[in-house]
């Protein structure tokens, strides 16, 4: 029962300081249309907010290694209620490297990036070191970034957010329209954000508009199946609590 119940706490916090962190990043910095912008427009923008910005992605970078133990909490949770074969180790594993790849690639952020927006804006900084920083960040922003946190982050995290909607059903975890609710967001987010950079149209406008909204209300999903095993938790303390009174009269 303490494994649910850290669970079901660290999914209810992971959910909530998901939706900070956008809070944040969205409002100071323009996140996520801003990583689209060339160094130019991203390094000012940057030191203009960098110490929001830095928070804002420093949360993330916690929050995806809390992925972690989240993916590994939900295992125990699922193998005690019902034997899934390859299946569930299978998407815990995909869930643990989410996690890593996710917080490879926000790093970058809070140790890289502070480094090169100084360098840029220094006014003793020649026109060569200028254009080598610039470069610089862009290599980043494109591999770190773009490629592994982002990309590979996103696919995993897809991936792992699609099987443990359905065994958590199988387990009894979860009901079918809460597991439904589960996968469709899902679908629309990861549609946007893993198809977006080879389709544009659904990385622009009214779709890219939908996916993140998807993604954030996925977060409350996952909010949700944390007050279910919090709640489950405490219906299945109570009657050992009486018996235990009982027993004592």
């Amino acid at each position: 029962m303490s494994t649910s119940r850290s669970t079901g706490v660290l999914l209810v916090v992971f959910a909530a300081l998901n939706l900070v962190a956008v809070a944040l990043l969205a409002t100071t910095f323009g996140w996520p249309a801003v990583l689209g912008e060339p160094a130019a427009v991203v390094l000012p923008a940057f030191a203009g907010a960098q110490t929001s910005v830095v928070t804002g992605f420093m949360l993330f970078t916690l929050l995806s290694v809390a992925l972690i133990p989240i993916s590994i909490g939900l295992h125990r949770e699922i193998a005690d209620r019902r034997p899934s074969g390859l299946w569930l180790p299978t998407v815990t594993a995909v869930g643990i490297v989410s996690g890593l790849a996710q917080t490879l690639g926000w790093i970058r952020w809070p140790l890289v990036v502070p480094g090169l927006a100084t360098a840029y804006l220094d006014p003793a900084t020649s026109p060569e070191l200028r254009t080598a920083t610039e470069a610089s960040y862009e290599l980043i922003n494109s591999y770190a970034g773009a490629a592994l946190g982002e990309y590979l982050g996103w696919l995993f995290q897809a991936l792992w957010a699609l099987g443990i909607a359905v065994l958590l059903l199988r387990a009894g975890v979860v009901g079918v329209a809460t597991s439904l609710v589960g996968v469709v967001l899902t679908g629309v987010w990861a549609l946007s954000f893993l198809v977006g950079p080879f389709v544009l149209a659904l990385a622009e406008g009214v779709v890219a508009t939908a996916a993140f909204a998807a993604y954030g209300v996925w977060f409350l999903w996952l909010g949700a199946v944390g007050l279910r095993l919090l709640r489950t938790t405490s219906s299945s303390t109570r009657p050992a609590a009486r018996v235990a009174v009982g027993g004592a009269a």
